[in-house]
């Protein structure tokens, strides 16, 4: 494997990982930190459950 195929890899994982995370934290109604505008913001794991199912 090159190493363009390995970042492919962890990338895919993070995005998994991600969606896992989201996914437990909607389950227990909890807020998710996110990087937006230059600063952290905290929103529902639903939105952004939502939003990752929509780009996916």
């Amino acid at each position: 494997m090159n190493k363009e195929s390995y970042s492919k890899l962890a990338l895919n994982a993070m995005h998994r990982a991600s969606k896992k995370a989201a996914e437990k934290a909607a389950r227990l109604d909890l807020s998710i930190p996110v990087w937006k505008d230059g600063k952290i913001i905290f929103v529902k794991a639903t939105e952004k459950l939502q939003k990752l199912r929509i780009t996916s």
